[in-house]
């Protein structure tokens, strides 16, 4: 089956009618990231899909739907013309109708195969005719997504399904079921015979139980060497892919753990910007925060209303002074204003006459002096106030402030002044400090969950590019040394039951020697007899046969494979494929140096080189033992490559007698000053193969999907 032609039809980016042109070796599909690589490969497995009847909304273009008018109707198809004992055609497709502004219905749906001779077209069904040309079993080695599907051996029935499609060693299995019948029939036929014989009854009744027994040994020690062999089986997988992913695993366990100690930094961010405003407006005295200047304004008014009644007093005494003709007492007034007799106050005024000092203006004040004298005056002064002996009523003088309110704010100011006025001024710094930590916090914490956020996309990234789960890549590799542990006591106890198999064996086998050469007396019993021995040899055989073949057909792939490997690596070191047989009776690739050593972990574009050689080695050997052919269609499966290897790669393709299909994004130049993007026409021009750029259409709406199409242009 060589595809000549593939024409696809509003199926999703692929808006309206496009067609590739295929040449009978490579083709390449070229397209940036989102310009329509993977649909293009996903057009073919929908058509290449024969299990259900597959049509979607999510298939139809949306540019083509947002175009139809109510009863208005187009079509999504895939159609491939291929040469295959003949020119044929196969497509797929369904008709969608735009039945209200908000609704889109499907109908119709079509899968036909036509066999085309010059102007005729003679019609089947699709399905049988793409299983006649194409059979299922071969498209599991025709499509493959990526690097990591590549491996065709990543499955338990892989080794049977492959020797059983392209080898002929399927026909083996009915014989050896059968020898392995009769076998089993004759051997319990002569063992009758031989009981009941008389003259070897008692000694064949004594080896069957002796072979009974030994045989329900081997039995268990044969259970218990299989699972012996699938746990160190399981091991050996599980170190295989620890070993050869142990530097992902570093680089996830590091990434991991940087994205722990982040989480754990936004935690303590989270806790040290919580505040509670409200609250903290009473409980912490935040709603007290401007009272300094309250305060301040207070203290202003007050020693302005008692320097004013002072003042009034003052005035007062000058004026009964004029009336009582106190001239000297006027004369004493005029140069100052005093202070209140309750300045200072009693228990003050006896402590400076204690001790002989004016604590208002800090200057000495001995006994006998005239200031000792003053501050006893204005001792006595106070007394006498308090005491206001008035003997005569008629001689009372009104009093000029009868209420002590001024007085009572200026002791409400010495109460709120001092340590209670700075313990309040500190109120707002405290808040001012608080706001600005929180602050900071804030923009710690913005920071940190943006870091947070690139370590968690980096963790997922490189989940995604390993292939690998979250679990295994979390295995501590410190377990490395319990699975080899484990490993190690799986083998040793598989040796001891080997050697004991190996001796159970051959007592087994004396028994049955013992056995065959009993000699009956009865003629039918020597008959029996000989049949059995006769169908124990044919069944060996068959079995012998089966194994022969299965190993000329592992060491035929081998061989194709590494002459692949060495194209495919031409100038570059690229080791020996070995295919190697697994105690479940599947198989594993792996590469080995020329001294036998395994290499546990080769870089990604060498082991997909190694998993490519062994695709195009199955399908040489099918081109050589079913005499057909089939494409390999490959999305991105040199993603791992570097340039040089890009050029090298695609060189030995184009040299290579098999039709290849591969999209790629490989081969575009990026101008890092301007971002622009190119094809590398320099490395194009080396090759003869057939050349397609695939691209979006400009301008298009990055957030509306109805706006993308993408194009495909032949290059050469």
């Amino acid at each position: 089956m060589i595809i000549k032609d593939i024409t696809i039809k509003n199926f999703r980016s692929y808006y309206g009618v496009n067609h590739f042109s295929l040449s009978k070796g490579l083709t390449l599909i070229i397209g940036d990231n989102g310009d329509g690589k993977t649909t293009f490969f996903e057009a073919l497995e929908w058509l290449f899909d024969t299990s259900i009847e597959n049509k979607k909304l999510s298939h139809i273009s949306e540019k083509r739907k947002s175009e139809l008018e109510i009863s208005e109707s187009d079509e999504v198809s895939v159609c491939i013309t291929f040469e295959h004992d003949g020119e044929k055609e196969i497509e797929k497709c369904f008709t969608f109708e735009k039945v209200s502004e908000d609704d889109i219905r499907i109908r119709d749906y079509r899968f036909e195969g036509y066999f085309i001779n010059g102007s005729e077209r003679n019609k089947m069904r699709g399905e049988a005719l793409l299983n006649m040309c194409f059979e299922p079993i071969i498209r599991k080695y025709c499509l493959f997504k990526g690097e990591n599907e590549l491996n065709v051996f990543d499955n338990d029935t892989a080794l049977k399904t492959l020797v059983d499609t392209f080898s002929g060693i399927k026909q083996f299995d009915d014989f050896v079921e059968m020898t392995t019948n009769f076998e089993q029939k004759s051997a319990n036929a002569a063992n009758r015979e031989l009981t009941n014989d008389k003259k070897v009854s008692k000694q064949a009744n004594e080896l069957n139980y002796k072979l009974s027994n030994i045989e329900r040994e081997i039995n268990e020690i044969k259970k218990e060497i299989d699972n012996k062999k699938n746990s160190i089986s399981d091991f050996s997988e599980k170190l295989e892919h620890l070993q050869s992913n142990a530097e992902i695993a570093e680089n996830y366990q590091k990434i991991n753990e940087r994205v722990k100690i982040l989480r754990d930094k936004r935690s303590k961010l989270k806790a040290q910007t919580i505040c509670n405003y409200s609250t903290n407006l009473l409980d912490r005295h935040w709603i007290l925060c401007s009272f300094p200047s309250i305060i301040n304004e207070f203290s202003t008014k007050v020693s302005a209303l008692s320097k004013e009644k002072r003042k009034l007093e003052k005035e007062e005494i000058v004026r009964i002074a004029k009336e009582e003709t106190q001239k000297e007492q006027i004369e004493k007034l005029r140069k100052f204003v005093p202070l209140s007799w309750k300045v200072p106050d009693e228990a003050t005024m006896k402590e400076m006459l204690n001790d002989e000092v004016c604590k208002v203006c800090g200057r000495p004040a001995p006994k006998g002096s005239e200031a000792y004298e003053f501050m006893q005056n204005k001792l006595q002064e106070y007394l006498n106030h308090i005491e206001n002996k008035v003997s005569n009523e008629s001689e009372k003088q009104a009093v000029l402030f009868p209420n002590s309110f001024i007085e009572d704010l200026h002791n409400r100011l010495i109460r709120l002044s001092g340590d209670e006025q700075q313990n309040i001024a500190q109120i707002k710094n405290d808040i001012n400090d608080e706001l600005f930590f929180i602050s900071k916090r804030k923009a710690e914490l913005s920071k940190c969950e943006d870091d947070l956020r690139e370590a968690e996309d980096e963790l997922n990234d490189l989940i995604i590019q390993s292939g690998l789960s979250a679990d295994l890549l979390e295995t501590n590799f410190s377990d490395l040394r319990g699975f080899f542990e484990a490993k190690g006591r799986a083998e040793n106890r598989l040796e001891r039951l080997t050697t004991t198999l190996q001796f159970k064996e051959k007592e087994r086998n004396e028994i049955l020697e013992q056995i065959n050469q009993l000699e009956p007396g009865g003629s039918w019993s020597k008959v029996y007899k000989r049949v059995h021995i006769t169908f124990e040899k044919i069944a060996k055989a068959f079995a012998n046969a089966k194994e022969k073949n299965i190993n000329q057909f592992l060491q035929l792939l081998e061989e194709e494979a590494n002459d692949y490997l060495a194209k495919l690596n031409r100038n570059d070191f690229h080791g020996i494929i070995r295919i190697i047989k697994t105690y479940n009776n599947s198989a594993r690739i792996e590469l080995h140096s020329e001294n036998g050593l395994r290499i546990e972990n080769p870089n990604g574009a060498l082991k997909t080189t190694m998993y490519m050689s062994v695709l195009f080695a199955i399908s040489r050997i099918t081109t050589l033992k079913r005499e057909q052919d089939y494409p390999l269609i490959f999305d991105a499966p040199t993603s791992s490559f570097g340039g040089f290897k890009e050029d090298t790669f695609y060189n030995v393709i184009d040299n290579i007698d098999k039709q290849c299909i591969i999209v790629t994004k490989d081969l575009i130049n990026v101008d890092k000053n301007t971002g622009n993007k190119s094809l590398d026409f320099e490395t194009i021009d080396k090759l003869t193969c057939s050349v397609y750029r695939i691209e979006k259409v400009t301008p298009f709406d990055d957030k509306d999907l109805s706006t993308i199409q993408t194009s495909a242009k032949k290059i050469k």
